[in-house]
C-alpha cells in the first residue's frame, strides 16, 4: 500500500513538473499579442512593457519639418486613416484606437487630458501659464527600428530630428529634447486626426511632447535624412514605458 502511495505521489510530482514549462510558455505567449491591418503589424509585449507598430517612411517635402525647417501641430507618427495623414513622416495602417488600447494594456496611464473646449484658455506659454495647461501622463520612450545593411538599427526618434529656435534675433540649432507623455486625449474625445506622436503639446493626438504647454509651437523642426531610414521603407515604431516591467 505504502509503495502504491509513493508511486502515485512521485507520478503526480513528475506530471506537475512537466506541466510547469508548458504553463509558463502559455503565459508568456499570452503576454505577447499581434494584430495586422493591411501591410502593417502591431505587437503588444506586456513582458517588455512596449508596443511595436510597423510603419512606412514618407518623405513629402511639401509638408512642414520634413525636408526644411517648419513648425507643426501635426504628428510625426500617425495612422493612415486619420484626417492629418498627409502630414505624417511615419504612417501606419493600424488604427489609432487599437494602438491606444494596446498602450493602455501594457500599463501606460494618462494623467491629464485637455478637451477642445479649453484649448483657447490654455494654449501657449504666457505669464498666466499653470500646471493644468500641460497635457500629462506616463512618460514614454519613442524609438524607430529598421534594417540597414542586413543589421537591425534602432534610434530614439529625437535623434533623427533637428530643432531650432530664435534667441535675441539669432537662430539656435540644438538637439531635439522632447519629453513625450501618453495623455490619450484624441481618443477620449473621438478626434479623428490619426495623430499618435506629436511634436508639441497638442491634444489632437495621444502622445505629446509636454516640455511646453498646450499648442505651443515656437520652435522649428527638420528631419535629418542622412540619419533617417530610406523613404518608402518599412520601420517599426516602438512605444515603451520608462517604468519598464
Amino acid at each position: 500500500m505504502y509503495r502504491s502511495i509513493i508511486r502515485f505521489t512521485l507520478s503526480s510530482a513528475l506530471l506537475f513538473a512537466m506541466a510547469l514549462p508548458v504553463a509558463a510558455a502559455g503565459l508568456k505567449a499570452a503576454a505577447v499579442t499581434t494584430v495586422k491591418s493591411g501591410t502593417d503589424t502591431m505587437t503588444t509585449d506586456k513582458n517588455a512593457g512596449e508596443v511595436r507598430v510597423t510603419s512606412t517612411v514618407l518623405k513629402d517635402c511639401s509638408q512642414p519639418s520634413v525636408c526644411d525647417w517648419g513648425r507643426r501641430f501635426q504628428a510625426f507618427f500617425g495612422a493612415k486613416d486619420g484626417k492629418m495623414a498627409p502630414f505624417f513622416i511615419f504612417s501606419t495602417e493600424i488604427n489609432r484606437t487599437e494602438i491606444d488600447k494596446a498602450i493602455k494594456s501594457v500599463g501606460i496611464k494618462s494623467r491629464r487630458q485637455i478637451p477642445m473646449t479649453e484649448v483657447k484658455q490654455r494654449s501657449g506659454l504666457k505669464a498666466t501659464t499653470q500646471k493644468d495647461d500641460y497635457l500629462d501622463g506616463d512618460p514614454v520612450l519613442i524609438s524607430v527600428r529598421w534594417k540597414k545593411d542586413g543589421k537591425t538599427v534602432e534610434a530614439p526618434i529625437e535623434e533623427l530630428i533637428e530643432e531650432k529656435f530664435s534667441f535675441e534675433g539669432k537662430d539656435i540649432i540644438k538637439p531635439y529634447t522632447p519629453h513625450f507623455v501618453y495623455h490619450g486625449t484624441a481618443e477620449a474625445i473621438n478626434f479623428a486626426s490619426g495623430c499618435i506622436v506629436c511634436p508639441s503639446g497638442c491634444n489632437g493626438g495621444i502622445i505629446a511632447d509636454n516640455s511646453l504647454p498646450l499648442k505651443e509651437t515656437k520652435n522649428y523642426f527638420r528631419f535629418d535624412w542622412n540619419k533617417m531610414p530610406a523613404p518608402n521603407s518599412k520601420v517599426e515604431i516602438v512605444i515603451k514605458s520608462i517604468y519598464g516591467k
